[in-house]
């Protein structure tokens, strides 16, 4: 039975672990600055044109992209809060329905 507890331990240090790793690659989006600022360095308009139109995509999709990583952070943070709730609910329901008078007997 030890051995059971043990992997549901580890199960929950990867949720926990999880959404650590979302917010931090949320937070590396969020620091990256917007890319039309370059669209001068290119010298030819075509060039500049395209990459802009780049520039102006990356930012729609970055910001989607940021918004569904912070709710997949959100939501393993809270699943390990609720798993690990209801892991200490559970130990507190077994060690209470023990009554200590009955090991004597």
């Amino acid at each position: 039975m030890a051995g059971e507890g043990d992997h549901q331990r580890l199960d929950l240090d990867v949720i926990e672990s999880m959404g650590r790793g979302l917010s931090s690659i949320k937070k590396a989006f969020d620091g990256i600055g917007k890319l039309e600022n370059y669209s001068d360095d290119f010298g030819d308009e075509h060039l500049a044109d395209k990459f802009k139109d780049f520039a102006d995509n990356w930012e729609i999709s970055r910001e989607k992209l940021t918004g569904e990583v912070d709710a997949l952070a959100s939501i393993a943070k809270a699943a390990a809060r609720a798993y690990e709730d209801i892991d200490h609910q559970l130990a507190e329901a077994i060690r209470s329905s023990q009554d200590p008078t009955e090991k004597g007997e």
